[in-house]
């Protein structure tokens, strides 16, 4: 019979390996929708790494705007990822690859294909609405990381002695898990508003709802979104222009394949229910 001490461990060791198994299997879920998103992005390599480098471009000149920039991001990033799934989704349908002869035609287009959704009636005053949803929460972010921080937050952080460097980076933590859980009320969110026409509130809840199910899954996905900026930034202090390569080229990749692995995600995840209605 076994002493108490080696059922606690029998009993520990079973636990262990329970959530090694769930952490397993979200990461495997997680890399199934990047190859996923991967697959769509070498297929439309065109229209959507355009559309990458587009939104990277964008997005950089955006963060070069005191104190505004990250609302500005916020406010546009509804748009820019409505767009790409609505595009994704057009081209996802698409058996072939593009032919060579059209190629440049679509890279061309690629600028414009962000700002689809805008251009529909139908999705317009939707967009709208997510657009609103997303400046207020970025700027209530923005604005709570300011007063908590104080003249800190937006000085120098190499110049702040030790103490003070350690609030700002609890500071920045804190800042960037909600932002975390903005993306995650948006991701799903958005998908179902233009490709679903469903609202705003109902959507926001069902992404959240899908992302906690999900979270090592979604945070791979995240993960892989926010690596060329943390290299950019830790490039910065040596050159700026590498910094700007990084984030610029590495954001032009990144994103698109993030976003196709989101709507990989999402056809996964509604499928069941698609083909129910369908029935």
């Amino acid at each position: 019979m076994a002493t108490p001490a080696e059922q606690i461990a029998k009993r520990n060791f079973f636990q262990r390996r329970r959530v090694f198994r769930r952490v397993s299997k979200q990461l495997r879920i997680g890399l199934r929708w990047l190859r996923c998103g991967g697959r769509l992005f070498m297929r439309h390599l065109w229209v959507l790494g355009g559309m990458g480098f587009s939104a990277a471009v964008l997005i950089n000149v955006l963060t070069l705007i005191p104190l505004l920039g990250n609302v500005m991001i916020a406010l546009l990033a509804p748009i820019l990822l409505g767009s790409t799934y609505l595009t994704i989704d057009r081209v996802a349908r698409q058996k072939m690859a593009l032919p060579a002869s059209l190629r440049l035609a679509a890279l061309k287009r690629s600028p414009q294909e962000l700002v689809g959704v805008v251009r529909s009636q139908s999705h317009l005053m939707s967009i709208l609405v997510f657009c609103v949803y997303s400046m207020a929460v970025a700027l209530a972010i923005g604005v709570t990381a300011q007063l908590v921080g104080g003249s800190a937050w937006v000085s120098r952080w190499t110049s702040l002695d030790f103490l003070t460097l350690t609030g700002m980076l609890g500071t920045a933590g804190i800042v960037l898990v909600l932002y975390l859980l903005l993306a995650m009320s948006l991701i799903y969110a958005l998908a179902l508003s233009v490709l679903r026409n469903e609202a705003l509130m109902p959507a926001v809840i069902q992404s959240l709802k899908l992302s906690a199910r999900y979270p090592l899954a979604v945070l791979l996905l995240f993960g892989l979104f926010i690596t060329p900026f943390l290299l950019g930034s830790l490039l910065s202090p040596v050159s700026m222009l590498a910094a700007y390569l990084v984030w610029i080229v590495g954001g032009g990749l990144v994103l698109p394949i993030v976003a196709a692995s989101f709507y990989c995600s999402y056809r996964t995840l509604f499928a069941a229910e698609e083909a129910a209605a369908t029935a």
